[in-house]
């Protein structure tokens, strides 16, 4: 087989992106990467220092990915769609959600989880269903629907119930609990003289 000299780093991302969301970390390896491109495991390491070099960038395009799900309008609540698409991601490419949040890189997911989080909120700027919040209010009720979000994700991911084929389930089902999220903090909170500061300044989930 003839060695492939114009391979791009690109090339090998994607590759093992692909290799991963079939079967996760089990079965990458830079010899798994030259093998699916046609080439020697040369150029692979030209690219990268060694495979977990390789698996950080793959988590970083896994991230690229969610952010790209989570951009396409749903409903219409770009806040709602922001979920709904983390869980359409977490079940089309339920190996590769799961090698991204798998502790592999604490550093490396910290700071993903914290892009992503900015991300989110860029794209809120203006959002007409937090209008009247603090700032306190506000992260707790996005905290609140994160911790939500996750377990959705985590159980569509795994195949778990009818949520995880039926788009339109998951569609409603996101719908109503985030409102029930917005809407039942604002009333249980303005009942309370205390001021609830459970969220640390460094963790802005």
């Amino acid at each position: 087989m003839p060695k492939k000299t114009h391979l791009k780093t690109q090339d090998f991302i994607q590759t093992g992106l692909a290799l991963v969301a079939e079967s996760g970390w089990a079965n990458l390896s830079i010899t798994a990467v030259a093998k699916s491109l046609g080439c020697s495991t040369m150029p692979v390491y030209s690219n990268f220092k060694n495979l977990e070099t390789l698996k950080d960038e793959i988590v970083k395009q896994g991230w690229e990915q969610v952010k790209a799900y989570e951009s396409n309008t749903y409903t219409g609540d770009i806040w709602v769609d922001q979920a709904i698409g983390y869980i359409f991601f977490a079940r089309d490419s339920r190996k590769l959600f799961s090698c991204m949040l798998d502790g592999r890189d604490l550093t490396l997911e910290r700071r993903m989880l914290q892009e992503h989080y900015d991300f989110l909120t860029a794209g809120l700027s203006g959002y007409q269903g937090f209008e009247g919040l603090s700032r306190e209010e506000c992260r707790m009720v996005r905290y609140s629907r994160a911790i939500f979000t996750q377990g959705m994700a985590t159980t569509v991911s795994k195949g778990i119930g009818k949520l995880g084929t039926d788009d339109d389930s998951i569609k409603r089902y996101m719908t109503i609990s985030s409102r029930a999220i917005l809407e039942g903090f604002k009333k249980v909170y303005s009942q309370g003289d205390l001021d609830i500061r459970i969220l640390d300044e460094q963790f802005q989930l």
